[in-house]
Parts: structure tokens; sequence; C-alpha cells
């Protein structure tokens, strides 16, 4: 059994959001009931986070079991869009006192410069921000009108300008990608330019948004461009990984993501991997818990999940920011170029990595297959 991981993808309401991006992977996901039935189309659905209310219940026995069992110091508190959550700084506010780092990814819309200036004092917070492109015909599988497009661009400006360590998380669809270049570009030349990660749309539908194979090379002059933009791109043998997909049309190389991270649901659920909702794997909110956690690096899933090469279709079709955990492992990129992301920067998340990987290599990291 696994007794240490780097983090806790904690997803909350993942059916309820504010936009109706079209590729969106929940709308996608046959995990759940709810997931067949895309409730992620319909209008969102408001929650509270209060003491007596479900989720009040929930989120802190969830993420606490985590921590009890494995130490994580990393937590990702995505969605659906969480500030649709009532009283969701306060859950936030907790959790950041609770670990080395805070990951809150937000579409921006509803974050204000209230939220913002909150969150810039805890010192442990990085905002990921999903945005496709900074005009509108490269974001329009996320926002369906010119009008919402201006205002998810304001409030991601605001961020940008916040003080707030960013990321911005860029959906390569067959719209965004003739404007990757200029995207970048504009990330760049702000006051604070984020770490912008591109990577491809992904998901059982991801054929009706791929990039058409003629669009690689809006990628190609990015990377040609690479010196110019530096500034706000991960590591440039990120880039070969992202080519490679592309060029391939599935993914060839390893991932080492289920070993250093889980993924969490606020109904409990637990499943090994945060990029692609796999098995349910048991439930933090039921008795038998323990037992769940137990499981964990020790299923046959991980066989599967760990390979040297993808067996899973679903991991063939997959390539996100958490690559760059994968690619350190696999010695093709150094420990400075991986830290360079605000996630990972931090001494302690830095330091568990490292030795993460010392244990891997040694073949002592508590995973029992797929090694």
């Amino acid at each position: 059994m696994i007794d240490t991981l780097l983090g806790n993808d904690l997803v909350i309401n993942e059916d309820s959001c504010n936009l109706s991006c079209t590729y969106c992977l929940t709308g996608q996901s046959n995990l759940k009931q709810s997931h067949h039935a895309q409730l992620i189309f319909g209008p969102p659905t408001r929650d509270r986070y209060a003491e007596g209310s479900l989720l009040g219940r929930r989120l802190p026995l969830i993420a606490g079991r985590i921590d009890d069992t494995f130490r994580a110091p990393m937590l990702k508190v995505t969605g659906g869009e969480i500030f649709l959550v009532a009283g969701i700084m306060d859950y936030l506010r907790e959790q950041a006192a609770q670990h080395e780092v805070l990951i809150v990814q937000t579409n921006g819309v509803l974050v204000r410069g209230e939220h913002l200036e909150e969150l810039r004092g805890w010192k442990n917070v990085v905002l990921q921000v999903s945005l496709d492109s900074h005009l509108f015909a490269g974001n329009s599988h996320r926002v369906q009108t010119e009008s919402l497009h201006g205002k998810v661009l304001r409030r991601i400006e605001t961020i940008l300008d916040s003080g707030l360590p960013v990321e911005i998380y860029g959906v390569l669809n067959d719209r965004s990608a003739p404007e990757v270049p200029a995207f970048a570009r504009w990330l760049a030349d702000r006051e604070r330019p984020p770490t912008f990660f591109p990577f491809p749309v992904r998901g059982p539908d991801s054929e009706r948004f791929a990039m058409r194979p003629d669009q690689i090379v809006h990628i190609e002059e990015l990377v040609d461009r690479y010196d110019e933009l530096a500034a706000v791109l991960p590591p440039r043998p990120y880039f070969d990984r992202l080519l490679s997909f592309l060029r391939e049309g599935e993914r060839t190389f390893r991932c080492h993501l289920p070993r250093l991270v889980i993924s969490t649901f606020s109904d409990g659920m637990v499943t090994p991997c945060p990029n692609i909702w796999f098995s349910n794997m048991g439930n933090l909110l039921e008795d038998d818990h323990a037992e769940s956690l137990r499981r964990v690096g020790e299923t046959g899933l991980y066989t599967a999940l760990l390979a040297e090469r993808p067996r899973l279709n679903a991991c063939k079709g997959c390539f996100t920011p958490w690559d760059t955990l994968s690619m350190y492992f696999e010695d093709e990129i150094t420990l400075d170029e991986l830290c360079q992301a605000p996630t990972y920067a931090p001494p302690v998340i830095r330091e568990l990595i490292a030795e993460r990987k010392r244990l891997y290599k040694e073949g002592r990291d508590g995973v029992s297959c797929g090694g």
C-alpha cells in the first residue's frame, strides 16, 4: 500500500457549473448515473458549505481521511464550478491552513476581488484557471456568446493582475488551436505572466472537438517561438510529448500520476486517477473507508494505469498538465524544471516529489503493480 501521496484532487459537485463547455468531461463520463444524465448541461445547482449542511458534514471527512492515511500536503479543489457553492471560502480557508499547497481550479466567472484578496493572504494558494483563448472564436467551445466571453475575460484579467500564482489551463481543440501562439503572447504581455499549459481535448467524444492534423502547425509555431514566450510556457520537453501525442493520435508514453495523486468526490467516491474517472474504489463516507484506502496502489487497475505503455483506451487518449510529473519520473525534465510551475514550487512539495521518485527507482514506493 502507498503510505504517502503528493495530493488529493477533490471534485465538488462535478455536475454543477455555470458554463456549458461542449467538450465537458463530466458530460462524457460513465462513472456515475448522474454523469449519464449529463446534468452538467442543465441549469447549475446551488449548494452551501456550512455547519450542518450536507457538504459541511462531508467535505472535512473526505479530505481528512485522505490526509490521515496518506499525509498528502497538496489539495486541489475543483468542480463543476466551486464558486457556485455558498460558503466555499470557509472550506478553502480551513484547508489552506492544513495543507502546504491549496490549488483552486475555476473558470473565474464568479471570482470576486474580495475572494482574491483573501486567497492571496493565505500565501499558499495557486489558482488554476480554465481558458482556451483570449479571443471569442477560440474560446467558443466554452462560452456560447461573445458578450459572455467578454465577461469571462474581464474576470480572468482581474485574476491575472491579483498577484496570486496562476496557471492557465487551455484546452486544444479545433477552434482554439489556431489562436494558441497569439494567446501565449497575450499572456506573456501581462504584468504578472501566468504559466500556460495547453493540452488536447479528451474523453469519449473528443473526436467531435479535436484539433485537425493540419492545425498541428500552430503548436509547432508556438515551439518555434519558445524562447520568446518561455516566461509563460512549461519546460520545452513538454512540447515534445504534446507534439508526439498530436502526431501519433494517441499517448505512447508512460504515466505515473496514480502513484502520486488520488481523486475524490464530494459524495465520498474514490477513484485512482484525477485525469480520467475510472472505477469506483469505495466511499470515504462509509464505515469501511479504511479498507477502500488500503487498496490504493494495489488493485489490478493500477497495473494498467501505471504500465510502461498505455493499455487502456482512455489512457491512450489522455495528456494533461499533470504530465510534467510523469516527465520528471522518466528523466525527461529536471526537478528544477518541474518546480517552475507554482503548484510544485514550495520546498515541501519539491522534496516529497524527489523522495517519491527515489523510492520508485528503488522499487520501494509502495505500489505493488505497474512497477
